[in-house]
């Protein structure tokens, strides 16, 4: 037995290692692919910098005048830009109090938000003119003027705040808004992480190559109007998608904890929340997100984690673990019919220890045996040394026993009923082996 346990658990183990070397080396090689694009975009803006310097330069070389028009260019620029920033400074609070306004209506319909396109264009804008003219003045070295700027924008915060809690609420209600059929904001709130994610690789993309061609890329500030924080807004987004899935597993933990039997019905809106994943957010999503494998993953690393929490907790109910036992292939069973095969799914749901985790219930059966069987021998071994008087009984067929034999027997049945609970011959047949070792024991006990 021990042999086959050793070659099941060698083949899974195997078969694991196997599968998690493919996903290592799929990972490599996408990571590889991407670190070679974003390479290939880098040495491609380089090089046009660098056209573009080299062409400026043969300009002063060939163009007659060159320093006095370049001279009255910047004066255009910097004119213009300051007409810019007076009229965004003229406009902030009116800005400011469109976007607070678009925000109050759409807090007395948070189900829908009609206005979260609208509010967050505008905001967006007020973010991206605060960047804009934060980095123009730090840029000058004027911190009286970063400061006044600063107490100036002040009023921005709140509603980014605001805007945030908006996005917040529909990220951790994406699967509701699923159920109801509410899939306009879904849309929305899909269009608002996008571009933030598209906005953020611009602004990472502009990050590495100022650190990496600063002198060049300095030259042509003038060109890095937008935004100039990752605002992270994806990362959000999937954070939410963990805060929703563990608010209902704590929510199951308490339940089965109250009940072992509950586990199954416990956990049935891990499948239905997969379910309406697959079925109806994927058409509603940026394909390269690819959400479903993304929602399944981080369930699945989740429920492997809420497992292994109640498998190591030295406090759980031995039903508790039997429960679990007995439910792990059928979470593989439904993952199945969701599309998804076993390797698809790392790591292991219980790490592969259901042999381990099996011993360990089996253990608590026979440590109870064994700590029945002690109390029962010194029970009757003192009555028999203090020569009590109901020290010994007879049966029916006249035969001498000590009074605590029928406990005895009684409680050897109920180990064996909990043993049978496991539906494993092995483990019953184990417990029974270990019963008869305990008898024999407890006659040689009485004989010497």
């Amino acid at each position: 037995a021990l042999k086959l346990e050793y070659q099941r658990k060698k083949v899974a183990v195997d078969a694991q290692l196997r599968e998690g070397l493919r996903e290592q080396l799929e990972n490599v090689q996408r990571s590889l692919a991407v670190l070679t694009e974003g390479q290939r975009q880098v040495s491609k803006t380089r090089d046009e910098l660098q056209g573009i310097d080299k062409l400026c330069a043969e300009s002063q070389e060939t163009v007659e005048d060159f320093s006095q028009i370049d001279k009255l260019a910047r004066v255009q620029r910097n004119f213009e830009a300051v007409v810019m920033m007076k009229k965004g400074l003229e406009n902030f609070d009116a800005d400011l109090a469109r976007a607070e306004a678009l925000l109050r209506d759409d807090d007395d319909d948070l189900e829908n938000q009609p206005n979260l396109l609208k509010a967050h264009i505008l905001i967006s804008q007020l973010r991206d003119f605060q960047d804009e003219a934060l980095d123009q003045i730090r840029r000058a070295n004027d911190s009286s003027s970063e400061t006044t700027l600063l107490d100036y924008f002040q009023g921005l915060d709140s509603i980014v705040e605001w805007f945030d809690d908006h996005v917040g609420t529909a990220c951790m209600n994406l699967i509701p808004l699923l159920q109801s059929d509410n899939n306009g904001m879904v849309v929305r709130l899909a269009i608002v992480i996008a571009k933030e994610e598209k906005n953020d690789e611009h602004v990472r993309a502009l990050q590495e190559a100022q650190r990496d061609h600063e002198e060049l890329a300095n030259r042509f500030k003038s060109m890095n109007i937008g935004p100039k924080t990752v605002r992270g807004y994806k990362e959000k987004f999937l954070q939410a998608i963990e805060f929703y899935a563990q608010n209902q597993f704590d929510a199951s933990k308490e339940d089965f904890l109250g009940d072992p039997d509950s586990l199954e019905k416990s956990l049935k809106w891990f499948f239905n929340d997969l379910f309406t994943v697959q079925q109806g957010m994927q058409q509603l999503m940026p394909k390269k997100w690819k959400i479903y494998a993304t929602y399944t993953k981080t369930y699945h690393r989740m429920m492997h984690d809420f497992l292994i929490s109640l498998v190591e907790d030295p406090e759980l109910p031995p039903d508790n673990l039997l429960s679990i036992l007995h439910w792990t292939p059928k979470y593989y069973k439904k993952m199945s019919k969701l599309g998804w095969k076993p390797t698809d799914l790392t790591p292991n749901v219980l790490d592969d220890r259901e042999p381990e985790l099996v011993r360990q219930w089996q253990s608590v059966i026979l440590n109870a045996v064994d700590e029945w069987m002690d109390r029962i021998f010194a029970a009757d071994k003192k009555a028999l040394l203090e020569r009590s008087p109901d020290a010994l009984e007879t049966n029916a067929d006249g035969f001498f026993r000590t009074k605590m034999l029928g406990d005895m027997w009684r409680m050897l049945n109920e180990q064996i009923g909990a043993a049978s609970a496991s539906d494993r011959a092995d483990v019953i047949e184990g417990i029974i082996d270990s019963m008869f070792r305990a008898l024999k024991a407890r006659q040689t006990a009485w004989q010497t």
